[in-house]
């Protein structure tokens, strides 16, 4: 399965402007909110992620996920990861053996993520 994302940088930044802590609250966990430190891009680049592990579960699995369900944290080698907040879908995950990768990249006023959902044997 795969989900993709873009979006615009300065759309989160309104949102933030507009909306305030509760607009983090329901997308960001604690974790996140703190590695990005209200860094747009960081933060841009963590909605684009969650929204395409969004799709990717959703089409693996038929059933509605939020924002919170994901977090996308930083590996001891610096590259996101995608920690998943939802039992049933690690148990899910665990007996299917497949595993979630994450991929972010910004440009300019644009960040774009990919989730890829794989089997385990072929990484």
């Amino acid at each position: 399965m795969l989900g993709i994302d873009i979006v615009k940088n300065v759309r989160i930044a309104k949102a933030i402007e507009k909306f305030g802590y509760h607009f983090l609250r329901r997308i960001y966990t604690d974790y996140e909110i703190s590695l990005c430190k209200m860094n747009i891009e960081c933060l841009a680049g963590r909605f684009a992620a969650k929204e395409a592990s969004i799709k990717a579960f959703s089409m693996l699995l038929n059933k509605k996920f939020s924002f919170r369900d994901f977090e996308i944290i930083k590996s001891k080698s610096g590259v996101p990861e995608l920690k998943l907040n939802n039992t049933y879908i690690n148990d899910l995950l665990k007996a299917k053996k497949l595993k979630p990768f994450i991929s972010i990249s910004h440009e300019k006023e644009f960040s774009i993520a990919i989730c890829h959902i794989t089997k385990e044997e072929i990484i």
